[in-house]
């Protein structure tokens, strides 16, 4: 015997599901195929869609109900993963630190342990600013760019006049 209700009883002679056919739907005792074919029914027709709400309206209040209470589990998720993320942006702060006093320890043991000697080797000229370098950097792009495009201009206009001064049939006048 199956545990499913039979999809033949589904629907009455006049088209709509049958009062077993909804409490078939109501309990989960469908198939795959006639839950969908239930649920297609109810999403066009609404005499079978007033009939399957008041059957679940007259239900008891304790089907009605969720069984448990999801609020408290999910309030444990939300803290765990808040605690996740505020652990990993302080991890990744803490190793930020570290790796610089790594750094200045490091650069502090093996550099040069006598200013003079850093002042004699470079000269006195003041050290330009970051901006003006930057602005220096960013020009000389813009001007190689340009003399991209220039030469490209160029090879393209040679290049088209080429073509217009040699004839169609590719010999030269030249040979004939």
């Amino acid at each position: 015997m199956s545990l499913y209700f039979d999809n033949e009883k589904l629907f009455d002679a006049e088209g709509h599901l049958t009062d077993e056919g909804l409490y078939a739907l109501k309990d989960g005792t469908l198939d795959d195929l006639g839950a969908l074919e239930a649920a297609e029914h109810l999403s066009f027709c609404d005499y079978c869609l007033l009939r399957y709400t008041a059957m679940i309206e007259a239900a008891p209040d304790c089907m009605k109900q969720p069984m448990r209470d999801l609020i408290p589990q999910v309030q444990n998720l939300m803290r765990l993963r808040s605690f996740r993320i505020m652990t990993n942006r302080y991890v990744s702060a803490a190793a930020a630190v570290v790796l610089g006093f790594v750094m200045w320890g490091a650069v502090s043991t093996f550099g040069l342990s006598d200013v003079s000697a850093l002042t004699a080797q470079q000269p006195t000229a003041p050290h330009e600013r970051f901006g003006t370098k930057f602005s220096t950097a960013v020009n000389g792009f813009y001007k190689s760019l340009d003399d991209t495009f220039k030469n490209f201009t160029l090879t393209a206009e040679s290049g088209l006049e080429q073509m217009r001064t040699k004839p169609i049939g590719g010999s030269t006048a030249k040979g004939e």
